[in-house]
């Protein structure tokens, strides 16, 4: 019985093993990439020599109208189609006062990562424009655009990789243990109702009290008397 639940262990082991390899060869790994842009005043509010970075001030709520313009559905399905591979976020990077928001890009490769990136900060630029030529802004007053950081490196990104095997390998070991557990029940009745089968004596039958000549009687023998003399006639029961 042991050996069956072995075998059991074992072609679920290996199957387990298999989905881990098909999921490796199924499951892409993905490459992020970042890029932070910063939003600049107009020249005309900047004194004669004066420094941009100065008077960041009052920039945040424009920032924050460009981040919803460039991530609502119709840009995002322009960008990065459904089922591309490809996703991307557009927030305010909370770790420096201003107006700087920070794009992160997630891609199937690093050439297709750094592809969406460039898109995404094209479409930013644009949609700044649009948004300022909208509202009859003039073009000298026009908030500018400007990459402040642009990652040269895609860093690979396994926790979805990493999410989806520990599911499979769970499932895989789970049903494994399932299975050896159904089949070690089974086996063991079997075995002790084998086992019980073996001790019990083989063609032994059960001789009646009343047929067994060896059995003592129940009871006093009755007795039957003729004139003076008694006989004892014993009565079986």
């Amino acid at each position: 019985m042991i050996r069956r639940i072995w075998w059991v262990l074992l072609g679920g082991g290996i199957v387990t093993l298999g989905l881990v390899n098909l999921t490796l060869h199924l499951v892409p790994l993905t490459y992020d990439v970042t890029a932070s842009v910063v939003l600049l005043p107009p020249i005309t509010s900047v004194e004669a020599n004066g420094n941009p970075f100065l008077d960041l001030g009052g920039l945040d709520v424009v920032a924050g109208v460009l981040a919803t313009a460039i991530t609502d559905s119709e840009s995002t399905e322009n960008v990065a189609p459904a089922g591309s591979g490809a996703s991307y976020t557009v927030q305010k990077d909370a770790s420096v006062s201003g107006s700087v928001l920070q794009v992160a890009v997630t891609d199937t490769s690093p050439d297709a990562a750094f592809s969406t990136l460039d898109a995404v900060l094209t479409l930013a630029k644009d949609r700044l424009e649009e948004l300022q030529v909208s509202v009859s802004a003039p073009a000298e007053d026009h908030v500018q655009l400007m990459v402040i950081t642009n990652n040269v490196i895609a860093e690979p990104n396994t926790s979805s990789l990493i999410r989806t095997l520990i599911i499979v390998l769970a499932a895989g070991l789970a049903a494994t243990v399932a299975l050896a557990v159904a089949v070690y029940y089974p086996l063991r009745r079997r075995d002790s109702l084998s086992d019980e089968t073996i001790d019990a004596p083989v063609g032994a039958e059960r001789v009646p009290a009343d047929l067994d000549e060896s059995a003592e009687p129940a009871g006093p023998p009755a007795s039957t008397e003729t004139g003076d003399t008694a006989t004892r006639v014993p009565v079986r029961r």
